[in-house]
């Protein structure tokens, strides 16, 4: 998925190799280096996080707090979530979280209950901001301010008789959709 290499590094810090060296810090971790692009490391490094995290819960996530980088560049935000939150956001088998990530083109990650969006700050802005609408969904009817200037956004007027043959039952049409086009 991330166009990486990995492998687990040896390092001086295995059995035999810290008694001669009369070292005792090993803190039972092993080294993985993941090799590839910035976007393609992060995004693997996310899915080994979170693949850890469900091993060993607080892991990486125990002191993590929410966070919004300023950084124009790539960069990561991080947003804790309760457990009902995460599971919205995940979506039926990964869905809503591979439906954000595309659309924003964000990589967007769960470990744990924290959502990791790492990508320049255009991209962490938009999937944090679809990330929004979507819970606002859970609210009612969402209105997104200034959506005619947006570059991120296309409109069709549906009629209304419509409506329900372009969502499909239980929105299945919609999610072909948004699946194959990538978008939200």
């Amino acid at each position: 998925e991330w166009g990486t290499l990995m492998f687990f590094m040896s390092t001086n810090m295995r059995a035999r190799d810290r008694e001669q060296q009369g070292r005792r810090d090993f803190d039972g971790s092993e080294k993985l280096a993941i090799f590839g692009s910035r976007r393609g490391r992060r995004g693997a490094e996310l899915k080994v996080m979170s693949a850890v995290e469900t091993k060993r819960p607080g892991y990486f996530t125990r002191e993590i707090q929410k966070h919004t980088s300023e950084a124009e560049g790539f960069a990561s935000d991080t947003f804790p979530m309760d457990e009902s939150e995460l599971s919205y956001a995940l979506g039926k088998k990964g869905m809503t979280r591979k439906k954000l990530a595309k659309s924003s083109g964000c990589i967007v990650e769960y470990v744990g209950y924290t959502v990791f969006m790492s990508g320049t700050r255009e991209e962490r802005t938009r999937a944090k901001e679809y990330l929004d609408w979507l819970f606002d969904q859970l609210k009612g009817p969402v209105y997104v301010d200034g959506w005619e200037e947006r570059d991120d956004c296309t409109c069709v007027d549906v009629p209304q008789d419509c409506v329900g043959y372009v969502t499909g039952a239980r929105r299945a049409t919609l999610g072909k959709i948004e699946e194959e086009w990538g978008t939200l």
